[in-house]
């Protein structure tokens, strides 16, 4: 979703008072990205741009109290899964997905690895978010 604002303020509508709004989301990190490395997430993952943690706390705070805003610490470990489920158990369920296409398996693991590395260098995060609407 490309703008973030939207997003929470159309949750906050349709949750009636007193109800929950909880989600995770891809976030940027505490070490925060570079340019170069933004550019290379946003457009891997073709997202259109990128939140942080208290950026969310501020667009939520605007609906309702935020009672949990935090990294969920299991972002790297999920990308090592991924690349081992890929090159260990499911190389051929994935070159099928992909018309058998070794050059696009390749250019998959090599971006599984890149955000493993942002996320190892704190860079991205999974993080969750819950508040209460007022």
């Amino acid at each position: 979703m490309a703008d973030k604002q939207r997003l929470i303020s159309e949750a906050a509508r349709i949750v009636r008072p007193g109800g929950v709004i909880a989600f995770t989301d891809w976030v940027e990190g505490a070490a925060g990205l570079t340019d170069s490395e933004a550019q290379s997430f946003l457009g891997m993952m073709t997202f259109a741009n990128v939140e942080n943690i208290a950026g969310y706390v501020k667009l939520l705070s605007a609906s309702g109290a935020v009672s949990v805003a935090e990294d969920t610490g299991r972002f790297a470990s999920h990308f090592d899964l991924y690349l081992n489920m890929i090159e260990m158990q499911l190389t051929y369920d994935v070159l099928r997905t992909l018309g058998f296409r070794t050059d696009l398996l390749q250019t998959l693991t090599d971006g599984f690895r890149f955000l493993g590395e942002l996320a190892r260098a704190g860079k991205i995060a999974q993080a969750r978010f819950v508040a209460l609407r007022e």
